[in-house]
């Protein structure tokens, strides 16, 4: 059975890409508990602006090296249909990615309200003056 070993090294190379896709945004969609977001409400201005930058960097590298990765992948041709009992694992990849989007827009917005924070802190003009920054709201 070609076409069944043959799908399965496909589908496995697709689930180790959505591994690792899902394994390089890990500490950006949880809120920075994994340690490379901002890890508290009460962050100064300065660590504000470090953790947000970093947290961009991070994201930025990774999905850089996902799309590094998707654009060295080519689909698979001649194949022919899906062999019936690799149906349910389809199912199960295509879950994953549609979960690993939601994902990915997760990150993304939050990446934009870093950013957003960043770019709210006023530059440095008086050591005197006073600086607030609202980091509940």
């Amino acid at each position: 059975m070609g076409n069944l070993s043959a799908w399965e090294a496909v589908l496995e190379d697709l689930e180790l890409r959505v591994d690792a896709a899902a394994r390089s945004i890990m500490g950006v969609t949880d809120g920075g508990r994994s340690g490379s977001g901002v890890a508290g409400s009460s962050a100064s201005a300065g660590s504000l602006a470090v953790s947000a930058s970093s947290t961009s960097e991070f994201l930025g590298a990774n999905v850089l090296a996902a799309a590094d990765s998707a654009a060295n992948w080519t689909p698979p041709w001649g194949l022919g249909a899906i062999p019936a009992e690799l149906v349910e694992r389809v199912r199960d990849l295509l879950h994953n990615q549609h979960k690993l989007i939601g994902e990915l827009e997760t990150a993304r917005n939050l990446t934009a309200k870093h950013l957003a924070a960043v770019r709210a802190v006023p530059p440095k003009h008086d050591a005197r003056a006073s600086v607030y920054l609202d980091v509940a709201g």
